[in-house]
């Protein structure tokens, strides 16, 4: 101490010196041994997608459920009562509701009808009444003809008569010329003046008759005769009459059609205010109430049928359509549970704007599992199967690409091995690829891979 105190500066670094030699000596002592060790990369578990199989597209499949309708209303109106609750069961043709046109109950549809039933039963009344007077119209027209036929014809045999009694007259006639001539010749002194203007008056008493008679017969021979416009006439007036008569027992057969057409429609168009069920079924809702107004297309009911069946139909654009595979199965995903089945048919042209469609019938045992016009996913294959490499389609997710090229990782001898792949158009979640890959080649389809990393495959 008494040292220290003395030269302390030394004393000092002769303690720091005595320190560091310490801390040297601690540090050799518990140096820990070292010791080399290989590092050797983790083994990683993948999905693989196998080259050769047929890809298959997640799509969403609508269900189209017969036998369970929904009715609509097809006419605006009040809903006066509603006959049917939910649960009950119904016969095709059973009223479920009765609507009116205005809140008091009047049915303006009812009485369209009624009115209709009336003139369609007056039209049917008279019917017969007025088809028996056409024919006897017909029959007067027919005797009316033959009436004018008898009547020529006794006019062309009276015509012999006339001419007799015509050439009599011109016989007396000549005769009563003789003697006049005679008188005249031996009137001496005016003798037979009297005589001669007595045979005057006769002659022109017969001359008159005589011309009455020849026009007579001339007006007979031209009225009796069968060629003659008389006779044209009276064959015209009766073709009209019974074309006439033709025309209005057509008129009268129309009418009577479109009075009983006037009904049906009237009853048709009453019948839209009593919708009634279509099938035998039960009620399952009714969605409206007493006293409510609706509007056409307003739904009113739905029934369930006891016949059903079970369809999907998925729309797809015209590469799926016209790629789905003839021999796989797609696989449906209804709830929890799945079901395979290729589509009964398939559009050959789009349906539904520029979509395509495929149909699936599934069995009524999963009737309980959907609803009508719900939605299911429905894995469908694209392609055919053993396509081999030559244009393969692979999970879009499995592909990487950067600025000028693409690749993928395929399994190599238990390590992941990349290729650079040439791409081609896109089908949904899966792309073509045109070259670069081999047959029965296993696609990486995880992300989280390197070149040579280590490779389990998932089964």
């Amino acid at each position: 101490m008494a040292r220290a105190q003395r030269k302390p500066i030394s004393t000092f670094l002769a303690l720091l010196l005595i320190l560091l030699g310490l801390i040297i000596l601690s540090n050799a002592i518990s140096k820990p041994k070292i010791t080399t060790e290989e590092t050797t990369l983790p083994t990683k578990s993948v999905a693989v997608y196998t080259i050769g199989t047929s890809p298959k597209l997640s799509v969403q499949a609508q269900i189209e459920k017969s036998g369970v309708i929904k009715i609509v209303s097809l006419g605006s109106g009040i809903v006066q009562s509603i006959n049917a609750e939910v649960g009950q069961d119904v016969y095709q043709g059973t009223t479920l509701i009765s609507m009116s046109t205005n809140y008091q109950g009047g049915n303006a549809m009812s009485v369209a009808r009624q009115l209709a039933e009336v003139q369609y039963k007056n039209v049917a009344d008279t019917y017969k009444v007025q088809k028996d007077l056409i024919k006897q119209q017909v029959d007067l027209a027919n005797k009316s003809d033959e009436n004018s036929d008898k009547l020529r014809e006794i006019s062309n045999n009276s015509t012999s008569g006339t001419q007799s009694l015509i050439d009599l007259n011109n016989d007396i006639l000549s005769t009563l010329a003789a003697q006049q001539a005679d008188l005249e010749a031996t009137n001496v002194g005016g003798a037979n003046d009297a005589a001669i203007l007595q045979t005057k008056q006769l002659r022109a008493q017969l001359q008159a008759g005589n011309n009455q008679l020849q026009t007579a017969l001339k007006t007979t021979q031209f009225t009796g005769s069968d060629t003659n416009a008389p006779a044209e006439i009276s064959n015209i007036s009766k073709t009209i009459a019974i074309e006439q008569l033709y025309a209005q027992q057509k008129a009268l057969e129309l009418n009577k059609e479109v009075s009983r057409l006037s009904l049906l429609m009237a009853q048709i168009n009453e019948a839209i205010m009593f919708p009634s069920s279509p099938i035998n079924g039960v009620v399952e809702r009714i969605y409206v109430k007493e006293g409510q107004a609706v509007t056409p297309g307003t739904p009113l009911a739905q029934v369930s049928g006891d016949s059903k069946s079970l369809i999907a139909v998925a729309s797809l654009s015209r590469e799926m359509a016209q790629g789905i595979s003839r021999s796989g199965m797609s696989v449906l995903h209804i709830g929890d549970k799945t079901y395979e089945s290729a589509p009964f048919y398939v559009s050959t042209e789009a349906t539904d704007g520029q979509l395509y469609t495929a149909e699936f019938q599934i069995p009524q045992e999963y009737t309980s599992q959907v609803s009508d016009k719900s939605y299911i996913t429905i894995d469908i294959p694209i392609g055919f199967p053993k396509t081999g490499g030559a244009i393969p389609f692979v999970p879009l997710d499995s592909v990487f690409q950067t600025q000028d090229q693409a690749f993928l990782f395929v399994v190599k001898n238990g390590k992941a091995e990349s290729r650079k792949v040439k791409l081609g158009q896109v089908l949904g979640s899966f792309v073509e690829v045109k070259s670069g890959l081999r047959d029965s080649d296993q696609v990486i389809l995880n992300r989280n891979v390197i070149e040579g990393d280590p490779i389990k495959v998932n089964n």
